[in-house]
């Protein structure tokens, strides 16, 4: 009788461990479900990087940068519209330090960058740096060659300008290491004066394209190519028919007009924009 007991009690006591043996397999195994099923639905936050509240635009160079020839109503050429641009399409507070001088060569340009305290002050504040060089080197050449000169002249000066250019931005960049640069090139007004030069167009071509090749070696420096915005298609007959070119200042036909800095702006925007991770964000 007594072994019959025991017995019973042992039988008791196995299926007793048994079921708690079932019971915490069952229960941890749905608890590990739940647990899975709670981290598939669980998605790792995002990290936002934050704005900048404040943009500051550094413009350097010459006639362009300072907005001759542009209307009275705006004033202050691409520079003044950027600045709204940038404010406008990312609602951030944006100002501009214009440091264009009328008629700067790139040596002049350069001197400015050397000697200007107050440009020394803002260059390492700047968000985004603007530059518009190379137009009165062009000018240059132009007024010592007259009729006379020819593509290879426009080659030669080419060359030089492009140790120049890399000179001035290596002046940028000791001032500001990060900021992008928007270098924006050289346009060909001149359809109509150089109409003797062969191969002018080809020049004009070849002089942004080096430009476009010094700016490559720089880190975050673009090149805004306009050398073809104020000489569309559809308007060229016009333009030598008439002489007048509806873009370009009437009293010199070669700045942009009101109309001209517009389309101007929105190149360079374009550039702008398409790379703001390297100005907008902290």
């Amino acid at each position: 009788m007594k072994k019959k007991s025991i017995w019973i009690i042992v039988i008791i006591i196995l299926l007793v461990a048994v079921s708690g043996g079932t019971y915490y397999f069952v229960h941890n195994n749905e608890q590990q479900v739940v647990e899975t099923k709670t981290a598939k639905k669980t998605k790792p936050k995002i990290k936002v990087i934050p704005k900048k509240k404040s943009i500051d635009i550094v413009a350097v160079g010459d006639s362009l940068t300072q907005g001759v020839g542009d209307s009275k109503s705006v004033g202050g050429g691409y520079v003044t519209r950027l600045t709204k641009r940038v404010q406008d399409k990312y609602d951030v507070k944006a100002q501009s330090h214009n440091y264009g001088v009328s008629g700067d060569t790139s040596s002049q340009i350069m001197t400015r960058i050397k000697n200007d305290k107050k440009m020394h002050q803002d260059l390492p504040k700047a968000d985004i740096i603007t530059v518009t060089v190379g137009g009165n080197d062009f000018m240059h050449l132009l007024q010592r060659k007259g009729l006379d000169l020819t593509a290879g002249d426009i080659a030669d000066e080419q060359v030089q300008f492009d140790k120049r250019l890399t000179q001035l931005l290596t002046d940028l960049r000791g001032y500001n290491k990060t900021a992008p640069i928007y270098l924006i090139g050289i346009y060909n007004p001149f359809s109509i004066y150089l109409s003797n030069v062969k191969n002018a167009k080809t020049a004009f071509i070849n002089w942004n394209k080096a430009s476009a090749k010094v700016a490559s070696n720089f880190n975050d420096t673009h090149f805004v190519d306009i050398n073809n915005l104020y000489q569309p298609k559809n308007i060229k007959k016009k333009i030598q028919k008439t002489g007048v070119n509806p873009y370009l200042y009437k009293k010199d036909h070669f700045h942009p007009n009101g109309t001209g800095y517009d389309m101007m702006t929105e190149k360079i925007f374009e550039q702008v924009n398409g790379t703001k991770k390297e100005w907008l964000y902290k």
